[in-house]
This record gives structure tokens, C-alpha cells and sequence, in this order.
């Protein structure tokens, strides 16, 4: 099984993460990083590079990309780096998704409209228009998003945390009906809240999932 969505901080560093997903037994997932700093962005190639060489902001998130590959290969499991725009205005989104993507970031997510969260409306629709990896937290989206979605390859998280699972049926719903692609979630920030397979399995079967594409999306990663 998968799990697009641990969070690492100071709290849980990348290493303790890595250790722990796979004691839980998971063999893929990404290590997320919040990320509620917007770069400026750039207009050419040659400021992508200016960026890359000046900014500690992104020098530090290029070093946790490198750590987190260097310890999926040492502990032998996919793991892979990815940040989330958090609480980013829905208008600056489209410019901060390319403005990461250029800086070398291969995987961005957004939070989403969580019903157990204040998250100002629209970021939704934003980020799937501009076609983040994956939306965080989707909430009660509705079925307009859910049709771009599909359309633009973004992924809708399903969580297994409980503060963000209460919608996860009413996603699935919509994700079957307009062809929307699923993944995997924890939101973990702690040992405790990484859940195993049998757990994952059975959040999945109460919301009356048959598929989700975590493999395929972990492909997308890896083609970046």
C-alpha cells in the first residue's frame, strides 16, 4: 500500500519518517513538506537558475528532495519528496505550482477545502486548474472540480486521518462518476498516525472503494 501524505518537520525528520513508514509496512509513499512560502516568479530559464543558486528557501527544499532519495535507496523503498502549498490565496497558486516545478520539485500538492479546516474557498478549483500532483484534503468538492480533475490527471486524496476522512465517500462518489484518479493519505505527523496496510484496506472498504491509483501516481513522480 501507499501513502502520499506524511509530514515531516522538526518534530519528524525525513530519516525517523523513512524508518518509521516502513516498520509500518508500507514499500511506497512521499515525505511532505508545508510550504506556505511563495518564490518569486520567475520569467525565464536563466531566473529558474538564478533561484536555484541564491535562495536558502530552495536550496533546503532541493537538499530534503536528495536526502529523501539517498534513504529510499539506503532503506531500499520508494520514497519520494513533495511539498504542499498550504493556505496559499487561490490566485497565486497557478504561478507558485510553475514556480516550484520549475525550481525542480517533483511533486506538489495543495490543501484543499478540508471541512475540518478554514481554507479560503476556491483553492480548490484553482488547484486542480493548475494542475498540481495531488489535492490535499478535498473536502465536499464539488462536481465541477472533480471533472477538471480528471481532465488536468490530478490526484484526489482519500485520508485515513479522522479529522479529514469524514468526506471521503462523498469524493469517491465523484471521482467514480467523472473518472477522477484516487490516492492514499495519512496526513500523518507522528508514528502513531502512519496507518498500515490492513488499516489503509479498511478505510478504503467503509468508503466503498473498490480502486485507488497510488501506483500511478507514483509513477507521474517519477517521471518529472
Amino acid at each position: 500500500m501507499t501513502d502520499f501524505h506524511i509530514e515531516i518537520s522538526e518534530q519528524m525528520p525525513p530519516a525517523s519518517a523513512v524508518l518509521y513508514a516502513k516498520s509500518m509496512g508500507l514499500r511506497a509513499f512521499a515525505l511532505i513538506f508545508n510550504a506556505e512560502y511563495i518564490p518569486e516568479f520567475p520569467q525565464n530559464n536563466s531566473c529558474f537558475a538564478k533561484e536555484k543558486s541564491t535562495s536558502p528557501h530552495t536550496a533546503s527544499l532541493l537538499a530534503k528532495q536528495k536526502l529523501v532519495h539517498d534513504l529510499a535507496v539506503y532503506y531500499d523503498v520508494q520514497a519520494v519528496f513533495g511539498i504542499k502549498l498550504k493556505h496559499i490565496p487561490p490566485a497565486l497558486l497557478e504561478s507558485a505550482v510553475a514556480c516550484y516545478r520549475g525550481l525542480g520539485i517533483s511533486f506538489i500538492g495543495v490543501h484543499g477545502e478540508s471541512i475540518s479546516d478554514i481554507v479560503e474557498q476556491g483553492t480548490n478549483f484553482s488547484a486542480v486548474s493548475a494542475k498540481a500532483d495531488i489535492l490535499f484534503n478535498p473536502g465536499l468538492i464539488d462536481e465541477k472540480c472533480t471533472e477538471l480533475a480528471a481532465e488536468n490527471n490530478v490526484f484526489l486524496e482519500i485520508s485515513t486521518h479522522p479529522k479529514h476522512a469524514y468526506t471521503n465517500a462523498h469524493i469517491a462518489k465523484l471521482a467514480q462518476k467523472y473518472g477522477a484518479k484516487l490516492a492514499l493519505g495519512s496526513h500523518a505527523r507522528t508514528l502513531e498516525e502512519i496507518h498500515s496496510p490492513d488499516m489503509q484496506k479498511a478505510v478504503l472498504k467503509g468508503a466503498c472503494i473498490e480502486t485507488e491509483h497510488g501506483c500511478e501516481l507514483l509513477r507521474k513522480i517519477q517521471q518529472f
